[in-house]
């Protein structure tokens, strides 16, 4: 189960492009999990790879998070979804 994905911010950052949240259930455990869309290079080595944006993109995720107001367990940091 999920929201409805929005913007990360009012201005729409480049660096996250939507986040949404989802559920993660193990046994009777639930944990909420912020998602967020991107498309920044994520891996080191490859073209267009800005270690620095990444960072940035990581601390606004998680000022996102803390600024929430349900609890949310952890952060997931996906590509941007290539279409047509």
């Amino acid at each position: 189960m999920s929201q409805k994905p929005h913007p990360i911010s009012a201005d729409n950052d480049r660096r996250g492009l939507r986040c949404w949240h989802e559920w993660q259930i193990e046994g009777h455990e639930k944990r909420i999990v912020l998602c967020v869309e991107t498309e920044l290079e994520m891996r080191p080595g490859e073209p267009g790879f800005d270690p620095l944006a990444l960072e940035a993109l990581v601390l606004d995720a998680n000022e996102m998070m803390r600024s929430c107001p349900s609890p949310i367990d952890s952060v997931r940091i996906v590509p941007a979804r290539r279409y047509g």
